[in-house]
């Protein structure tokens, strides 16, 4: 996935830009698209799902799609029903009313964040970390603001194609669980146990 690099208008920052809105969509906010398909009402196929996009930071970037299969459902009809809520959104788009509420709501998480000295500061060292300019917070919510539905249906089919897939199945440990022994009190302070 493209890496936001910075404010210059280029397809890598815009695609990035537009990933992050893709995400909000599916998973922004309470009753999204990810959580209204898979996760609610009888017949739903996991206890939770999500979707994240890490926009920025060194290298390329990574768009992750997660789920929990609800009881008696398997991995695999959760990949087939993650990889149709994006076929959905690269074939029909996203309409504005949904833009505006991920954008709104991207703003208020921001906003809510600002209230912490401690999210301020983290803000602050992770902008002068990746090279930006102090106020890259303010001028990354403007950007997104500029994003279309058209370029978060563009990202959804240019991005998602078996060969930039990855799956990841995690399955529980069965029989006896071998917990690790618990190391020293010298050991744990880097004293020498000799």
């Amino acid at each position: 996935m493209p890496n936001f690099s910075g404010f210059e208008a280029t397809e890598d920052n815009r695609d990035a830009l537009a990933l992050t809105l893709l995400s909000a969509v599916l998973d922004g906010y309470s009753g999204a698209r990810l959580d209204r398909a898979l996760a609610q009402g009888e017949g739903r196929l996991a206890d939770s799902v999500g979707a994240s996009n890490s926009m920025s930071g060194r290298g390329p970037q990574v768009f992750m799609l997660d789920a929990v299969p609800a009881k008696g459902k398997t991995p695999e009809q959760l990949e087939a029903a993650l990889r149709a809520q994006i076929a959905r959104i690269a074939k029909e788009g996203v309409s504005e009313a949904e833009m505006r509420r991920v954008k709104a709501q991207w703003m208020a998480s921001n906003v809510y964040q600002r209230d912490s000295i401690f999210n301020q500061a983290r803000e602050l060292g992770n902008a002068w970390i990746e090279g930006m300019p102090l106020d890259s917070a303010e001028r990354v919510l403007e950007s997104l603001n500029t994003i279309t539905p058209a370029q978060v249906q563009a990202v959804a089919a240019k991005y998602f194609g078996d060969d930039t897939l990855t799956v990841a199945t995690l399955l529980p440990q069965t029989g006896a669980r071998a917990f690790p022994r618990k190391p020293s009190a010298a050991s744990r302070h880097g004293e020498s146990t000799r």
